[in-house]
């Protein structure tokens, strides 16, 4: 949550050390450079707080509200409440609808009123049977966190919440996910659904995506200044894994319906290829009205040896014309696949990008880290990473490597400029001494790549782009 003067984020900690609690929620405030002021963490012995989706949302007295599940003998959704500093005022529980009979649920989305009021959407195991099918589940709490009205909406067969807007008039958009995943294991067929609740709690209106296609669920939505709306999804393909299973594979697709509910247009975004889990997870209007800027993973299949995955960041006019795509691949101690969960536009301009890490290969230890990231109103990391154009001849006389910060502290960000990617070119980062402390193949021109450095000790290093084993180029930064 950007303001003028800071960061606010939420998410999720544990403790490793077999201390007093499992898993809890974590608040915490970063100044505008990404450094943590403080932290608070809301964690008992008895039950963990788990914020995965949800949003973390200002209320009109100055705090913030948020949405998680808790878990102790069953699944609870939990509204808890901030002050402007992070202490939790209070916690709201409440329990599956159809509990004790059913129990599971999970957690989509919460907003809150100017009247501190609070919408809680959620989506709930809504079939006492053996089978699978899902219903979206829509709570109003009040602002002391009592609970003033809920609402069942079932789907044939599963309906999946996972974004919501509130209208003027006291309604409520929602966008989901009807399909038969989870019923099935062939001849799939998925498609978005975007849905008006009125204030009375019926459906006013509703839009499906075409059923002869396979669509993601609507991740997240925002309004179009005709009225209309720009919803974050996916399009994609069912693709064979053996003769008697398929799995949905996607590419991240920005749609818009006018004011009518009527679609107006609808642009897919490609990577290398379709994969599972790349869909466009969110999405935000340009502060200058000249589009929207919306977010995902990418998988690219590169000749070196194993699947990168990486995070990118996409512009379309607000006609549906693709504008620019950003793309950022992360090292840590070993290759990190990152994960975006959020994105905000900022007051000057540029987007705020946090997330979750995760290592690769599956083999390497499971050390979930959180990353958060800002780039301008290009999506650039590197300052005039806009200015490079597409570059298909190799020509190493106009290489050059980009380097953001220099000096450098934590991370590393580098680009290579001026000249296509050859098969086996190498990245190397050496100390003075010509120690190598980082070494890995190169993917693709337009990443923007991102090494953790925050351990090295400080001094003097090289950062090499190397051919065959052949030093083409060389840059000198220092570490802090």
């Amino acid at each position: 949550l950007p303001t003028d003067s800071c960061f606010y984020a939420r998410g999720i900690i544990t403790d490793t050390t077999g201390g007093t609690y499992k898993v809890g929620n974590l608040f915490v405030k970063l100044n505008l450079d990404g450094e943590v002021e403080y932290q608070k963490k809301l964690a008992t012995a008895e039950k963990s707080y788990e914020a995965w989706l949800g949003d973390l949302a200002p209320t009109a007295d100055g705090g913030f509200v948020d949405a998680c599940l808790a878990k102790d003998s069953t699944f609870k959704g939990t509204i808890i409440r901030y002050n402007n500093v992070g202490d939790t005022l209070f916690t709201s529980e409440f329990l599956h609808p159809y509990y004790p009979d059913e129990y599971f649920m999970f957690v989509a989305g919460l907003m809150a009123t100017p009247d501190n009021e609070y919408f809680f959407l959620s989506g709930i195991d809504g079939d006492t049977s053996d089978s699978y099918n899902g219903d979206i589940y829509l709570l109003k709490f009040d602002s002391t966190g009592a609970l003033l009205e809920n609402y069942i909406y079932e789907g044939s067969p599963t309906e999946v919440p996972r974004s919501m807007l509130l209208e003027p008039d006291g309604g409520v958009i929602v966008g989901a996910k009807s399909s038969n995943t989870g019923q099935v294991w062939q001849d799939y067929y998925s498609r978005a659904h975007v849905f008006k609740i009125s204030s009375p709690g019926e459906i006013e209106w509703e839009y499906f995506t075409p059923a002869n296609q396979l669509f993601d669920m609507a991740r997240d939505m925002v309004r179009a200044p005709d009225g209309g709306l720009v919803i974050a999804s996916g399009k994609g393909i069912e693709h064979d894994v053996n003769i008697s299973t398929s799995i949905l594979q996607w590419h991240p697709y920005l749609f818009k319906l006018n004011a009518a509910h009527e679609l107006e247009w609808g642009r897919e975004f490609r990577g290398a290829r379709h994969a599972q889990g790349t869909s466009a997870v969110k999405v935000v209007s340009a502060l200058d009205g000249s589009g929207y800027v919306a977010t995902g993973r990418i998988i690219e299949d590169y000749s070196i040896g194993v699947e990168v995955g990486g995070s990118w960041i996409f512009k379309a006019s607000p006609e549906g014309d693709s504008l620019w795509a950003r793309y950022y691949s992360f090292f840590d101690d070993i290759l990190s696949f990152p994960h975006p969960w959020d994105l905000k536009a900022t007051s000057d301009g540029g987007y705020v990008i946090v997330g979750e890490t995760r290592p690769r290969p599956p083999d390497s230890p499971q050390l979930l880290r959180a990353w958060m990231m800002k780039v301008d109103e290009h999506g650039c990391l590197i300052p005039g990473c806009h200015l490079l154009d597409g570059v298909e001849e190799t020509d190493i006389s106009q290489a050059e490597l980009a380097i953001y910060p220099n000096p450098a502290r934590d991370f590393l960000n580098f680009q290579l400029r001026g000249t296509a990617l050859p098969k086996g070119a190498q990245f190397r980062i050496v100390d003075i001494t010509g120690k190598t402390m980082k070494a890995f193949k190169a993917g693709n021109l337009a990443d923007t790549y991102v090494v953790s450095v925050g351990s090295w000790p400080g001094g003097v290093y090289f950062l090499q782009y190397l051919m065959d084993e052949k030093v083409l180029r060389s840059k000198k930064f220092i570490k802090h």
